[in-house]
């Protein structure tokens, strides 16, 4: 479905991107992780185009994009991480501009609405939404064609805890529609049951590439949160607990909780459906930096 061959990118001096090469299959759900500056968003934009690269090859559904780029776009839609918005533009607007720009039915808009949610912010103009619902619309936007790929760079940048959950809902449904996404982040907790393949880039190269659950394995992909409750109680330990927690730590109003990745979303939604009243709350996850020199010291080994 999606191919990449040793791709290369510089400017000036600084290799972007570096030999990176992987291939997404058909209905694969593929993370691209990595920090800032480690080259995910050139890979992105050179598979849709919007970058030329220095070398190598991409080919979508089949088609060299490098030389066929038109007919290429034709099976995919792209996310960027900010959408450029008119700022004088409602969101219903900005919507039907987008469905006429792709040819779009009005039924295909409707669709799109009522799976994110979004009737509550149409009358809003693009200026006055938060960062999370510009985001929301960005997502829109992005589903809007009915094409067999999605890219996605950084999905989840300023939704709030909520809309991950939504996201995360949104990936399972894109899946079982028989979809193709390949989305980045630098966020190891997005790594999770949708993901059937990840990709880990350093300084523009690809690392490792494999599937997620044996990288889950390698890795210990855990995460804390902290939460202050303002009517604290034993049961909400107990809750957290049940849903998955490896330690939970309570001083107080506050707690700490430990749990793989994948599930701290969940305990975090548990507690406060158990009538918890959560005043804050923060997340954290293992830092880059350890977990890094870890798969740079078994690429070495390897190499």
């Amino acid at each position: 479905m999606l191919s990449v061959k040793n791709l290369k990118k510089s400017y000036g001096d600084v290799f972007a991107v570096n030999g990176v090469s992987f291939s997404v299959e058909e209905n694969e759900t593929v993370v691209l992780l990595g920090p800032n500056g480690s080259g995910k968003t050139t890979t992105l934009k050179s598979i849709v185009g919007l970058v030329i690269p220095d070398e190598g090859e991409i080919h979508i559904n089949g088609v060299d994009a490098l030389k066929e780029p038109k007919k290429a776009r034709q099976f995919l839609s792209f996310l960027p991480q900010r959408v450029a918005l008119h700022e004088n533009l409602k969101v219903i607007e900005i919507l039907e501009f987008f469905r006429k720009v792709r040819n779009l039915s009005a039924q295909r808009v409707e669709y799109v609405i009522e799976t994110l949610n979004l009737k509550d912010i149409l009358g809003k103009y693009s200026r006055e939404l938060s960062g999370g619902n510009a985001q929301r619309l960005g997502i829109a936007i992005a589903l809007l064609p009915d094409v067999p790929i999605l890219i996605l760079d950084e999905p989840t940048l300023s939704l709030d805890p909520e809309g991950v959950m939504r996201f995360k809902s949104l990936l399972s449904n894109l899946k079982k529609e028989g979809k193709t996404i390949l989305f980045t982040t630098h966020l190891l907790n997005e790594v999770d049951e949708f993901a059937d393949k990840v990709g880990v880039l350093v300084s523009g190269k690809l690392i490792t590439f494999e599937n997620a659950s044996e990288l889950k394995k390698k890795l210990k992909f855990e995460s804390k949160i902290y939460l202050v409750v303002k009517n604290m109680q034993d049961d909400f330990v107990k809750v957290a607990y049940d849903y998955g927690a490896l330690e939970v730590r309570r001083n107080g109003t506050s707690m700490i909780i430990k749990a793989e990745s994948s599930k701290i979303l969940d305990i975090l939604f548990k507690i406060k459906e158990s009538g918890a009243q959560i005043e804050n709350f923060q997340t954290s996850s293992q830092s880059f930096e350890s977990i890094y020199q870890k798969l740079i010291e078994e690429h070495e080994r390897t190499s």
